[in-house]
C-alpha cells in the first residue's frame, strides 16, 4: 500500500517530449489556415459613419419627463406650517420677560461677578461711573457698620498700601 502511494497511473511514452515541439510545429504546418479573416467590410464604411451615428442618436432621443425631488407645493405646505407656528408662540406665550435689570436678583448678580465671569478691573469699573452717579450716591444709609468694614481692609488689603496711603 506505501508503495503505490506516489504513482499516479498515467504513463507517457518514452522521448515522447523529446521530439515534442518538431511533432506540433510540422501539424501546424500541415494544417491549411485560410489566408483571409472571413470578414469583409463595404466599401465606403467608415466615411459616412459618424454621419449615420448622429441621425440615430437625434431621432431616438425622446423628452423625458422630469419628477422633481422636492415638488413646490410641498414648499408651501411647509411655510403655512411655520408661520402657523410662530404666530402660536407669539400669541400663546404668556411667560412674562424677566430679562430686565431690574427683575435680576442682587445674588445672581453678586455669585456671577466672584465666578469671574465678569472680566472687568478697575479702570474699566471706573469709566463706567461719572461724577453725577458718585454725587446721587447716599452715604447716610449705611449698609455696614464701621466695625466690619475694618476688619475687611485689614484681612484684605496690603499694609503697605495703608502705610502709603496716609
Amino acid at each position: 500500500m506505501k508503495e503505490n502511494k506516489n504513482i499516479s497511473g498515467f504513463k507517457t511514452p518514452e522521448n515522447y517530449f523529446d521530439d515534442f515541439e518538431k511533432r506540433l510545429f510540422n501539424r501546424i504546418s500541415e494544417e491549411k489556415f485560410p489566408k483571409s479573416a472571413g470578414h469583409k467590410v463595404p466599401d465606403g464604411y467608415f466615411e459616412n459613419l459618424e454621419d449615420r451615428v448622429l441621425k440615430t442618436v437625434i431621432n431616438s432621443e425622446k423628452p423625458t419627463k422630469i419628477i422633481p425631488l422636492f415638488p413646490k407645493k410641498y414648499f408651501g405646505y411647509a411655510a403655512a406650517i411655520a408661520a402657523c407656528l410662530l404666530i402660536g408662540f407669539t400669541l400663546f406665550n404668556t411667560k412674562t420677560d424677566n430679562s430686565s435689570l431690574d427683575s435680576l436678583q442682587l445674588a445672581a448678580i453678586d455669585t456671577y461677578i466672584e465666578d469671574g465671569n465678569l472680566n472687568l478691573d478697575l479702570y474699566d469699573l471706573t469709566s463706567y461711573i461719572d461724577d453725577e452717579d458718585i454725587t446721587d450716591l447716599n452715604f447716610e444709609n449705611q449698609q455696614f457698620s464701621e466695625t466690619t468694614l475694618e476688619n475687611y481692609l485689614l484681612e484684605n488689603v496690603d499694609e503697605e498700601i495703608l502705610i502709603n496711603e496716609q
